[in-house]
């Protein structure tokens, strides 16, 4: 009889075996699974329910992202980014492993590092295989609770039917990295999904995670794709745009042209250009741990440049007024001119400090290659400048005339430079009498009574010419 029972017992196990192969191959019994829409985050999850477990608030799960995603998390204990457990995971720094690093998000900006939760790895399901990175580990502590602060999370309910749980992947870049401090990008997509912590119950084993799970024991509640962080993107090109590019165009307003007003115009355009992207960058700043001590460089050269811009504008003021009375340049124009240099050579070489903080060195060759183009074109322009522009001398109506000394030489050949013509007597037809009938007259001034007959000739010398002009 025994025997009996024991020959039913193994024919009934080994017809059991393939169905019990096919659903640990897929997704076996004692864990909840979640596979995200298009397949980008895959997690696991397990909770030991053996009494006599080493540790007793352990618990296991497994994580697979695309490699081709700079990171990937999963965030337990929240549906927002507020008060919840972040496992994040991104390729390590030789391209051939996974870093793992549990963060704390407090706020809606970058989870900071968490070094109070303790794990062990699960080596030989972690690393990367098949273009995806995989994790998996047994948490030996505080990740079951830790520290909400002011937030509705800090608690991992192991009894909920639905426990709310988060999921986020970075940019399409990579992040290569042993740092766990690492600094991440802003998300391209998250979502939102619940977990039945009722069927994560079983044995004090890891999680299966693999190219045939399916959803199991979890809920897609929503998802938002194609996100990023447009504040820093306006900040970045706004400086750029404002700074290197509008500026440079109203030096050649002014230059060039000789536009001074439109000038003016455009410089006072670009000073609030300017202002916008520095309320841009510190709201930008508070997003990411990298920034939001507001000690960088870059943002300390940043709020230089703009200080020195204002400064500028102020420079360009006073010398438009002192020139208006004076009509000459003026010590504030020479500094106007030469602090606009200074702000342009550091604003081009912050714009690079920028780009490195913002993890987007391919933005900084784009920006290289237009600087090479405008330089060009500006060069360009500059040796033709006397075709489009030429210089026009001309009187302005109403404008003082030179003094004889200053007014310009003219060559005086094809006219006459002989001395005037000598002086020539009036002729006789004035009504003048001759000066000979006077001695006829005796009542001449300078005749006498007594005197001879040649007296009555006034000794006057000798004939007089006029002198000839010089």
């Amino acid at each position: 009889m025994l025997l009996r029972f024991g020959w039913r017992a193994a024919a009934a196990v080994a017809a059991l075996t393939p169905a019990i192969t096919l659903a640990d191959d897929a997704t076996p019994p004692g864990q909840s699974t979640f596979i995200s829409p298009d397949n980008h985050v895959a997690f696991a999850f397990t909770v030991p329910e053996t009494e006599d477990f080493k540790y007793p608030d352990a618990t296991f799960f497994s994580l697979r992202v695309p490699n081709k995603y700079s990171w990937g998390a999963v965030g337990l204990g929240s549906d927002d980014m507020k008060g919840a457990l972040y496992l994040i995971i991104y390729q390590s720094e030789d391209g051939r492993n996974v870093t793992f690093s549990p963060r704390m998000a407090y706020d809606n900006s970058e989870p900071t590092y968490w070094p109070d939760m303790e794990y062990a790895v699960v080596e030989n399901s972690t690393g990367i295989f098949d273009d995806y990175m995989y994790f998996t580990a047994m948490c030996t502590a505080h990740c079951r609770s830790w520290n909400r602060r002011d937030t509705n999370g800090g608690w991992l309910d192991v009894s909920s039917p639905s426990q709310k749980a988060i999921y986020a992947i970075g940019p399409s870049e990579s992040l290569m990295s042993n740092d766990q401090r690492a600094p991440l990008k802003f998300h391209q997509e998250y979502g939102v999904f619940s977990i039945d912590m009722g069927r994560t119950r079983g044995a004090a084993d890891a999680p299966l995670l693999n190219q045939d799970s399916q959803n199991e024991g979890t809920q897609f509640v929503a998802r938002e794709t194609n996100r990023s962080d447009y504040k820093a993107t306006l900040h970045g090109t706004f400086m750029i745009f404002f700074i290197i590019g509008m500026m440079n165009f109203g030096v050649v307003l002014l230059r060039v042209c000789g536009w001074a007003k439109w000038h003016a115009l455009n410089q006072s355009i670009a000073t609030l250009g300017v202002l916008s992207g520095l309320v841009l960058g510190i709201l930008t700043s508070f997003h990411y741990n990298r920034s939001r001590g507001f000690a960088h460089y870059h943002q300390i050269l940043g709020y230089l440049i703009v200080a020195f811009i204002l400064g500028q504008l102020g420079l360009g003021v006073k010398h438009h007024i002192e020139y208006r009375k004076t009509q000459t340049p003026s010590i504030f124009g020479r500094i106007h001119v030469w602090t606009g240099r200074v702000i342009l050579f550091f604003a081009l070489m912050n714009a690079f400090f920028g780009f490195a903080l913002a993890q987007n060195k391919r933005f900084a060759m784009v920006l290289i290659g237009l600087l090479l183009a405008a330089c060009g074109i500006a060069l360009i322009f500059m040796l033709g400048r006397k075709h489009f522009f030429p210089k026009r001398q001309f009187q302005p109506v109403g404008a003082q005339q030179a003094p004889p000394w200053r007014q310009p030489s003219y060559d005086t050949h094809g006219f006459p430079s002989d001395a005037p013509p000598g002086y020539e007597p009036p002729s006789q037809q004035v009504g003048l009498q001759p000066a000979g009938s006077s001695s006829n007259n005796p009542n001449t001034p300078w005749r006498s009574a007594d005197s001879k007959d040649d007296d009555d000739v006034p000794h006057l010398g000798s004939t007089q010419r006029p002198r000839e002009f010089a």
